[in-house]
């Protein structure tokens, strides 16, 4: 009888003891108490400090302990709400900040280069208005030389047609005159007197 008491005792520990294999954190507190049992009437035998890393082994159902070994080999007992699955905001704190730099510094240099695109599109801005205004002036200037260039041929053709006119018309002016001329002087033939032909008495 009493050796089946035993045997039952020990099938209970280890039932209540579960067997893991996962890696925890020692939560944000300063530093944990590692015992020696599964209870805080185990004597201490160190400490973990936050952020340590280590592999959980056994789990007290009854007295909510969990047995863990650090990184160096250390074994003991502590209280399974000390742990957690994630580093703690403590030891993550370094990293954050220096993300947080870097993350910074990388905003301000996007910000330079922003700032200095953005300055070179304005400059480039600035030139093409330039550039355009120029453009117009050329364009207003040829429309000027067209509207010119168009006046002074107009003028010419018109001096044409009057050259060509007045030319026609002293055609016409002389070749009245010599008509006239030459009826004038055919109606007064008849009438002009005659010579007498001269008789040789010889």
């Amino acid at each position: 009888m009493k050796k089946f008491k035993m045997l039952f005792a020990t099938l209970l520990a280890t039932v209540s003891m579960n067997t893991f294999a996962e890696v925890r954190y020692i939560s944000d507190d300063v530093f944990i108490y590692l015992h020696s049992g599964p209870s805080l009437e185990y004597r201490i035998i160190g400490t973990l400090k936050v952020g340590t890393q280590v592999d959980t082994l056994k789990y007290d159902e009854k007295t909510k302990f969990m047995q863990v070994k650090s990184e160096t080999g250390r074994v003991g007992w502590m209280k399974s709400s000390e742990l957690q699955a994630t580093l703690p905001a403590k030891s993550l704190l370094p990293t954050v900040q220096e993300k947080l730099v870097a993350a910074e510094e990388k905003l301000a240099n996007i910000a330079a280069e922003n700032a200095a695109s953005l300055a070179d599109k304005e400059q480039l801005f600035q030139e093409q208005i330039i550039q355009v205004d120029n453009l117009e002036q050329e364009k207003a200037s040829l429309q000027q030389q067209i509207l010119d260039l168009k006046a002074r041929n107009l003028e010419l053709d018109l001096l044409q047609e009057t050259k060509e006119s007045r030319i026609q018309m002293e055609w016409l002016l002389n070749g009245g005159g010599v008509l006239f001329f030459g009826l004038l002087i055919g109606l007064l033939i008849p009438f002009l007197p005659r010579r007498k032909k001269r008789t040789n008495n010889w």
